[in-house]
């Protein structure tokens, strides 16, 4: 932070910072339980080792550690518990913070393979279905290895099986092997399922650690066995002492395995032997005769048949995974926590967890997993899913395991150098996580090049912004509902990733897309569940719920919620509340797919569905109704807000600066960080009145000061490169709320790029066509080899970079010809002059024909994993070339890929 910390407030005279009459001694040397914590997960067996480890960590300035009995002859070594024993107890005399690591390695919930040793009928299982889809020709299928289950085909209509005519293609099998040939005209699908374990292809098979059978977390018996073994025996070893010297559990990435990380030539369901019986327990009918709805479009009724299986996947390992940690967590002292697999994918949720909140809240101590420290690439929106996770059921800690994994792993073949992070990085991806909510870091960081100065500055700031925004309560106006419903009726099981999902990963992509900028306009918002809604009160113009307010809801892809939360929403908007609707709107509930009450409330509170693809208001006469804003004017978003709701925190246009509000004690604390490598000066302005004093506290320098707000509440900020500082008022003023009114919402201007002439990159097994038709570009692969990764990207080189620094983004008009169902999206690329290559997805599935305008803002775009040049951060004011595309698609071989390029714009979001 440049000094003097604060200047003058923004008033003509200025008045000078004076000293804070008591700042809190705390604040100079905070607790060691806010601080890093360290991971070890072998203990030295020598004491003298284990004294000069906690010796050096003590002066480094770390907090206390997270550690395990030793990996070697894992929880059945007598000598091996010794050690860890005396470190522990070591750790404790220094005054040090502990967390209790519950796993030789991870994934948890195998206590290093001694859950499965004697019952390897507990393993992880699924449905493996090998399917086809034929016009006529004959079908030719190798069946995925396990028991059948079922072998058929179903006549395709308008892009939907009907199950009803089914033909039956058991006797059809012979070795493995299954050859069919439609007995009429049309489409047809075909599959065969059978039921096996769940192990090649999945996180058990290929994470960095252990690669060993899996229980089955749909199963209570793995879980009781894996807490008898593991957590049962510290609580024999430490008895009452474990509570007083552990703060939390510490469980690592469990999940279903139902997710392949690896291409695999079939698609994977999770299973359970007692699934059926609990499917038909709790949603009233069979499972396996909608099997092939989990699988293939069946219409509305399959939506409603995928919508009750996830759901009921997602009931389970709550109940007997998480919520038998957190009931043992409760009885023995030591909160649940930890962090889950693959959080920021939010399609993924569903094939691991059926509902990653629902897990979350099913933790005390609910954590996230940051394996990178380059800060722009920190995923924030995943701190605050755990963070919301922590709000929704009244916890105080909100844990990340956090590395700089990305920037030091390297695969074999992977030749790119080693990233060093520098200590004001560290600093910037610990302050991020911070804004999402995050208030207790734990660390896997190699920390190269940063000596025990660094390291002492970085244990002192983080656990002076820990100390300081623990406790209390989020306050935020917007409320964010987590699309689960939305993405169970959409998902389809996967060959690799969700790359077959394309529905569930547009989806994603919006609801992404609403907290990224919700995010960068200082809008922190709660992300809320269905649940959250059905429980909420009305209170005035606020949905209410344990102390929070939210004023505006937002519905990122969201059309399926429970009819109790549709009627919610409803209320709440009567009351003079605002809904956000991006992309969707209301159509089904949880027992009608489609509800015509959802239905009859998307016309009440969005008005008719639009004739065009502009973004539309509907006021109601208390003020309140619905906005929505169609795919491409998804980052209309805080415009879109801002029309109705003044800022919490206001701060420059494109301001670098995030922030954070919460209401702990008597007392509201603001945390704003700079979340960029470059300085920045200027005002924020905050709820308050003018001459309000206000607390300002400086995490790097322990610093305390006070400043008296000027006109607008204004106060002047001055941050160094990824800076950040906490400001404490009395009381702060509830953000002024404006009516809404009726009719249209400022839009995206959009500029058309003058474009040189395409030249096409595909990959090796790809046969290109390019047609140049009417301004319009149709660029058209045929795969000539089936299985393989391939891409094809038409290439746009200027012959000079160009400056698109005054945008924020590109819009992509696209068409995909009908009949086309390539499960895969489009793709940017943009390659900035000192030859940086930058990557983004886009909402735009290159299996729904017809046009279509996709939004990539300049903030989607990450650092492709293949470049190892230029800057980690994407510079639009020097942009070399800009490629439109496909790739990591593993097709058919005489598969046709295809789509036409109509336009490429630069966007910027509602211009003065």
């Amino acid at each position: 932070m440049n000094r003097p910390l604060f200047l003058a407030t923004l008033a003509v005279a200025a008045c000078g910072l004076a000293r804070a009459e008591d700042p809190s001694d705390s604040f100079a040397d905070p607790p060691r339980s806010a601080r890093i914590l360290k991971i070890i997960h072998n203990w030295p067996d020598r004491d003298e080792d284990q004294d000069a480890l906690l010796d050096r960590l003590g002066r480094q300035g770390f907090g206390g550690v997270v550690s395990n009995v030793a990996f070697d002859g894992y929880l059945e070594s007598e000598p091996k518990w010794r050690a860890f024993r005396r470190g522990i107890e070591a750790a404790r005399a220094r005054g040090m913070a502990q967390w209790l690591y519950d796993e030789k390695g991870y994934p948890s919930g195998e206590a290093g393979g001694l859950v499965l040793r004697d019952h390897p009928d507990w393993e992880a299982e699924g449905l493996l279905i090998a399917d086809a889809r034929t016009d006529g020709p004959a079908v030719s299928l190798d069946s995925p290895p396990g028991a059948l289950v079922l072998a058929a085909a179903f006549p395709e209509r308008d892009g939907r099986i009907d199950r009803d005519g089914r033909v039956d293609l058991s006797g059809s099998l012979r070795d493995g092997k299954l050859a069919w040939t439609p007995p009429a005209a049309g489409a047809w699908r075909v599959m065969i399922a059978t039921r096996d374990r769940l192990f090649d292809g999945t996180h058990a098979d290929s994470n960095l650690f252990n690669h060993i059978p899996y229980p089955n977390l749909l199963r209570p018996e793995p879980t009781q066995r894996f807490v008898d073994l593991t957590h049962g025996a510290y609580a024999a070893r430490f008895g009452a002492d474990l509570r007083a010297t552990f703060q939390a559990m510490f469980t690592d990435e469990p999940s279903l395995m139902g997710y392949f990380l690896k291409p695999m030539p079939y698609r994977p369901l999770p299973w359970a032997p007692a699934l059926p019986r609990e499917f038909r327990e709790r949603r009233g009918y069979d499972l396996d005769p909608i099997v092939p709805d989990l699988v293939f479009d069946a219409g509305p009724e399959g939506a409603k048949h995928r919508h009750d299986f996830w759901l009921t996947v997602a009931e389970l390992i709550s109940e007997n995974y998480f919520g038998r940690l957190q009931a043992w967590g409760r009885a023995n002292g030591v909160p649940s926590g930890g962090h889950l697999l693959l959080e920021e994918p939010t399609a993924s949720h569903v094939p691991n967890y059926g509902d990653m909140l629902r897990c979350l809240r099913t933790m005390d101590a609910p954590g996230i997993d940051c394996l990178t420290s380059i800060p722009p690439e920190v995923p924030w929106h995943v701190a605050r899913l755990a963070a919301s996770a922590a709000e929704l059921e009244g916890r105080e800690l909100v844990m990340s395991e956090t590395s700089d994994h990305s920037q030091n792993y390297r695969p074999k073949g992977d030749g790119r150098p080693k990233r060093p992070v520098t200590e004001a990085e560290v600093r910037g991806t610990i302050h991020r996580l911070m804004v999402g909510g995050v208030n207790c870091i734990t660390s896997y960081y190699s920390f190269n090049g940063l000596g025990d100065e660094a390291l002492r500055r970085l244990n002192a700031d983080a656990g002076r912004i820990a100390m300081t925004i623990r406790g209390g309560r989020q306050v935020a106006d917007v409320a964010v509902v987590y699309p689960i419903e939305s993405l169970w009726t959409r998902f389809e099981p996967s060959r690799h990733m969700t790359h077959d999902a394309t529905a569930a990963n547009r989806v994603e992509a919006l609801y992404n897309q609403a907290l990224d900028r919700l995010y960068r306009a200082r809008r922190d918002p709660t992300i809320i569940d269905a649940r959250t809604l059905i429980e909420s009160e009305l209170d005035g113009d606020s949905l209410a719920f344990r102390g929070h307010r939210w004023r505006v809801v937002v519905l990122p892809g969201v059309d399926t919620l429970p009819a109790a939360a549709w009627s919610r929403l409803a209320a709440f908007a009567d009351a003079g509340g605002v809904v956000v609707a991006i992309g969707e709107r209301p159509l089904n509930g949880d027992a009608k797919f489609p509800d015509p009450a959802a239905q009859a409330l998307a016309a009440r509170l969005f008005g008719p569905e639009p004739a065009d693809s502009l973004p539309t208001a509907a006021a109601n006469p208390a003020g309140g109704g619905g906005l929505f804003l169609p795919d491409a004017s998804a980052a209309l978003l805080p415009a879109a807000i801002d029309a109705v709701l003044a800022p919490d925190v206001a701060a420059a246009p494109r301001s670098p600066l995030r922030a954070t509000h919460r209401r702990i004690g008597d007392r509201d604390v603001y945390l704003i960080v700079n979340d960029s490598g470059a300085p920045v000066a200027g005002p924020v302005r905050l709820p308050v009145d003018a001459g309000t004093d206000l607390e300002i506290l400086d995490p790097a320098t322990e610093a305390a000061q006070t400043a008296t707000a000027g006109g607008r509440g204004a106060i002047a900020v001055d941050l160094g490169p990824y800076e950040a500082v906490l400001i404490r008022a009395a009381t702060v003023h509830a953000r002024a709320r404006r009516p809404l009114t009726t009719g249209g919402l400022p839009n995206i201007a959009l500029k058309t790029l003058d474009l040189p002439r395409p030249v096409v990159g595909r990959g090796e097994f790809v046969r290109e066509a390019v047609e140049e038709a009417d301004g319009a570009s149709t660029f058209r692969a045929t795969l000539t080899k089936g299985g393989v990764d391939v891409h094809l990207f038409a290439c746009y080189t200027f012959p000079a970079p160009v400056d698109l620094a005054r945008a924020d983004g590109l819009v992509v008009d696209s068409t995909v010809p009908a009949g086309r169902r390539t499960p895969a999206q489009l793709l940017l690329v943009v390659r900035a002059a000192d030859g940086g290559e930058f990557l983004a997805p886009t909402a735009r599935a290159l299996a729904t024909p017809g046009p279509a305008r996709a939004f990539a803002p300049w903030t989607s775009f990450g650092k492709a994993g293949w470049s190892q040049k230029g800057d980690d951060v994407l510079d639009p004011s020097r942009i070399a070339e800009i490629r439109v595309g496909w790739g990591g698609y593993f097709g058919a071989e005489g598969e046709v890929v295809e789509f036409r390029l109509d336009g490429l714009s630069a966007a910027t979001v509602a211009p003065e």
